[in-house]
């Protein structure tokens, strides 16, 4: 069996050398399922290959009749899994595609509808892709599968779910050894899985489900000892949705580092909630080497909170990051911009909040409402849902990455406002941000503090082959913030108020 890691290429655009690349964490877990069930499997990841096809057909002579080839799909990848998919149903008529991830466990019927998908495995799929194998390998009927969608007689049908997660101790480790070779970035440990909160532009818990569960402190800690003694990681990013939702089992991993003494050897990264962080446990896990905190704040608006379903207050949000602040972490945040309801004055309080917060690092996203999500449904019901070929547009970070004579069309745009409105308060409130020569520094200096957001390399080495890459960006950017400022002035754009403008540019 092949599984393949879709990704369109070139995805960060005029940033792509500059973010890490990240282990695809969800295939990976397959690989290793399937290995300790004897199930023989290969794997390719667009991120990091070229000449693809030829790939596939290499792996395939390592293979025996019936084929089996699995994708994992994200909806920015969907267009490239199926063009990769209709080549190799091609030269492999008789194989048997399957698909699964966020994008095809939320829209198994559209996927379905194309011919060189024969299957779509919803959800967590460690368990049922072994059973699949098995049973596709021998002959056997497969369509009692939990999570299966399958075509039978012209129509299309679902299982249900098994109406159970798996427990995630009871899984094989993750297998870093297959991917311990640049660029990717072995310094990741997934410690939980599923969010219990209703966010409606959360597209995650489509897979991993509402209910919340985690590794426990001893298979952790292995898993830190391990990345600093064979990977020589000292930094590691926790890339949980949600890392604070258990403050018993937090305590009990911050005891278990500080046994083995892993606070005085390596720093760690993590994300949470406002409401779930308080002072006694920040403070301890500071001291247990957790340096940095990403908060998702979203808006600086009450209102939109609640619309939002984010089940936090904004005041909640500004506390922790005082807390955070206060004991010395380094704190980065997110907002959102275009929400439902939102307006110019909405956008200008959260610019406003990120600098009085004097958060480290920021990151202003477009709402993109992905499939699976209310927020997908809303836009639909609103009729201001726009779909760009197979979901090309869905890019939540796309005012600040794409190149600015090649703009991707927003897929949602609430009434009352327009895109250009949009990526002007965008614009502004990166310009409004970082242009503070410390922040600046920080980020080129210190690529290893924060989220890992920005990277021009950690060695003089790195920095230096990086340097026409910078070049470019550097004039890329240069283009849109001069086009900014033009637009602001010659106020071909909502008004942002000039003293504002001059406020951000003074670095007040």
């Amino acid at each position: 069996m092949l599984l393949i890691n879709s990704s369109p290429q070139n995805a960060l655009k005029i940033f792509q050398p500059f973010l890490p690349i990240f282990v695809p964490i969800g295939l990976g877990y397959l690989v290793a399922a399937c290995r300790e069930q004897g199930v023989p499997v290969n794997f390719l990841d667009e991120q990091v290959e070229d000449r693809i096809l030829e790939k596939v057909v290499q792996s395939a002579r390592n293979m025996s009749p019936p084929y089996i080839f699995g994708f994992s799909v994200l909806t920015a990848a969907l267009k490239r899994a199926l063009d990769l998919a209709r080549d190799i149903k091609a030269r492999y008529p008789d194989s048997v595609v399957v698909f699964g991830g966020i994008h095809p466990t939320a829209r198994p019927d559209e996927v379905l509808a194309y011919d060189q998908v024969d299957l779509v495995l919803g959800g967590e799929a460690e368990q049922t892709l072994v059973e699949l194998y098995h049973r596709v390998k021998g002959g056997q009927d497969y369509t009692h599968i939990p999570g299966l969608s399958y075509k039978k007689n012209g129509r299309i049908k679902h299982n249900p779910w098994a109406g159970k997660f798996i427990d995630l101790d009871r899984l094989p480790p993750f297998p870093y050894e297959l991917f311990n070779r640049k660029p990717y970035n072995l310094g990741f440990v997934i410690s939980s899985r599923g969010c219990p909160y209703n966010c409606i532009f959360c597209s995650n818990r489509i897979v991993t489900g509402k209910k919340y569960r985690y590794l426990s402190a001893e298979n952790i800690a292995d898993t830190l000892e391990m990345l600093y003694h064979r990977y020589q990681q000292t930094f590691v990013l926790f890339l949980d949705d949600n890392f604070l939702v258990n403050k018993e089992r937090i305590y009990r991993l911050l005891e278990e580092i500080r046994r083995r003494g892993l606070h005085q050897k390596m720093t760690f990264s993590f994300q949470g909630r406002g409401d779930n962080a308080d002072y006694r446990l920040l403070k301890e896990m500071y001291a247990c080497g957790f340096k940095s905190v990403f908060f998702g704040m979203e808006t600086a608006s009450e209102r939109l909170m609640q619309i939002i379903k984010k089940g936090e207050t904004v005041e909640q949000c500004i506390r922790a990051v005082k807390m955070a602040k206060d004991l010395n972490f380094h704190v980065s945040a997110t907002f959102i911009f275009g929400l439902p309801t939102e307006n110019h004055a909405d956008r200008l309080d959260a610019i406003r909040l990120a600098r009085d917060l004097r958060l480290d690092q920021v990151r202003f996203n477009n709402a993109t409402p992905y499939p699976g999500t209310e927020l997908y449904h809303l836009a639909l019901d609103e009729q201001r849902l726009k779909v760009q070929g197979l979901y090309e547009n869905f890019i939540s970070v796309s005012t600040f990455i794409e190149n600015p004579f090649q703009k991707t069309p927003f897929s949602y745009v609430p009434s009352g406002n327009t895109e250009k409105d949009i990526r002007a308060d965008i614009l502004f409130g990166y310009l409004y941000f970082y242009l503070d020569l410390k922040k600046l520094k920080a980020i080129f200096l210190k690529p290893k503090q924060g989220v890992g957001w920005f990277s021009s390399g950690e060695k003089l080495v790195e920095f230096l082959k990086k340097i026409p890459a910078l070049a470019f960006l550097n004039a890329m950017l240069a283009v849109k913030f001069g086009q900014l400022l033009l637009d602001i002035l010659g106020k071909k754009t909502a008004p942002l108020p000039l003293k504002e403008v001059w406020r951000g540019l003074l670095g007040r």
